[in-house]
């Protein structure tokens, strides 16, 4: 005995699934919004410290350093909008945030500091990094099946 399953429109679970689905993105898009708001609240406490470092006469390196947290932070800003607009992530926008964050750590700790290991290992990283960045949105198009007339 078998037994058959007419999934057609009768049933109503498309509209279910369409409805569900519909729920679900708010709630990430809110959840995205909150998040939004948070990083643009760190934002300004960090421009607030690197102004306040910046009159107390700090260290360059320090600054630099601030300088590109608070980049790394408007590139995460970036990567929700992004996710907003077009319910995506943007793997471009996050490689970015990797090179600028991995580069930071390496200028907080100062390359001279660093053991050699590691930082074949860092420049590995950026490299593949890189060759990501460079081929992340390029797609290989399929052949177009010719149309018989």
């Amino acid at each position: 005995m078998t037994v058959q399953h007419h999934h057609g429109e009768s049933s109503g679970l498309p509209g279910r699934n369409r409805t569900l689905r519909k729920y679900l993105e708010f709630v990430q898009d809110i959840i995205v919004l909150g998040l939004c708001m948070a990083l643009f609240i760190a934002m300004l406490i960090k421009l607030f410290h690197l102004g306040r470092s910046m009159l107390a006469g700090t260290d360059f390196s320090v600054v630099i350093a601030d300088i590109l947290f608070i980049l790394v932070l408007i590139e995460l800003f970036r990567l929700l909008v992004i996710y907003l607009d077009e319910h995506r992530v943007s793997v471009s926008t996050m490689v970015e945030v990797g090179i600028v964050a991995t580069l930071r750590e390496v200028l907080l700790k100062g390359a001279m500091q660093i053991d050699w290991r590691q930082m074949l290992a860092l420049c590995a990283f950026i490299v593949t990094l890189g060759v990501v960045l460079r081929y992340a949105g390029v797609r290989l198009e399929e052949p177009k099946p010719a149309v018989a007339a």
